[in-house]
């Protein structure tokens, strides 16, 4: 699998974050707080919602109130786009959406 794109609305230190053209070795750097592992507890988070429940997922994060980002109000979104082969450019981009 390939990941081509990414986006985070209201999920922790992400009120709206997209990352495109994502490459195959992808390094991620910053400052402390600046969500690097908030980036990789979105897939934790989505591996948990889509193998039990929506709920579950945010109960083993301390509720919903804890993951939504300050002062946010409206939905957590994420949208995944990726190619599930090996051979990448041949095959179409699956698009999954969660809010």
């Amino acid at each position: 699998m390939k990941i081509e794109s990414l986006k985070i609305k209201n999920f922790k230190a992400f009120k709206n974050a997209e990352m495109r053209n994502i490459p195959r070795f992808c390094v991620i750097v910053g400052s402390n707080g600046s969500g690097k592992t908030t980036l990789f507890n979105v897939f934790g988070f989505l591996k948990d919602a889509l193998s039990t429940d929506v709920n579950t997922a945010f109960n083993k994060r301390g509720g919903f109130k804890e993951v939504i980002s300050r002062g946010c109000t409206g939905n957590i979104e994420f949208e995944i786009k990726f190619r599930a082969k090996d051979t990448y450019k041949n095959n179409p981009i699956i698009t999954y959406s969660l809010s």
